[in-house]
């Protein structure tokens, strides 16, 4: 059983510091998430005819709900469900008037039923989360048979790309597309649950 301070340790570093606060909520950010980012995604769905209009669409680590706000307008989801880890974005989320279930919450212990989502999606969220193997097994248990796994992730220490991609095999799922982006940087995977 981990101790108190253990504890406090892991949600420290799943907080976002100041100046990366500042930098996820900028419009530099927001032109990358809308002009790169959610490209590839659609361009990964397209070239595997894929279509997620009109499903249930989870966005995990939402932040200020820009992603969700994305999310929205491309794809016209049945249902939207949001949360980030920092009140900070969720409150600032709440702002946008969207019709969604927006919250606080941990990807490590996800506060849906088994099951319920046809698409999730994650925008640069899992470096910050130690324990991203069983986040990964969080992202498998919400989403419903063949559902569909968008997640990009900058290149961090936390984990290497092979140990990444072995982490999201082991969780259930098939990767179907990886396009890296920023000099390889960045990768982006289209996945989707056996």
């Amino acid at each position: 059983m981990e101790n108190q301070n253990e504890s406090q340790i892991k949600a420290d570093e799943m907080r976002l510091g100041f100046p990366e606060f500042v930098a996820m909520n900028n419009p530099l950010r927001r032109w990358v998430q809308k002009n790169i980012e959610l490209k590839i995604f659609r361009n990964q769905l397209t070239r595997h005819g894929l279509d997620l209009r009109g499903k249930a669409i989870m966005d995990a680590g939402c932040g200020s709900g820009y992603s969700t706000e994305l999310i929205i307008k491309e794809f016209h989801p049945v249902h939207v469900m949001a949360f980030d880890y920092m009140p900070e974005q969720i409150n600032l989320a709440k702002k946008r008037k969207l019709s969604v279930d927006f919250s606080i919450g941990d990807l490590t212990n996800i506060k849906s039923r088994d099951t319920v989502f046809d698409a999730l999606f994650i925008f640069g969220v899992l470096h910050h989360i130690p324990n991203w193997r069983t986040a990964l097994g969080e992202v498998s248990r919400v989403l419903k048979g063949d559902g569909i796994f968008l997640v990009d992730e900058p290149s961090f220490t936390r984990f290497t790309w092979k140990e990444f991609e072995a982490g999201i095999r082991e969780a259930g799922f098939e990767i179907l597309d990886v396009k890296k982006f920023f000099l390889a940087y960045f990768h982006a995977y289209l996945c989707k649950k056996y």
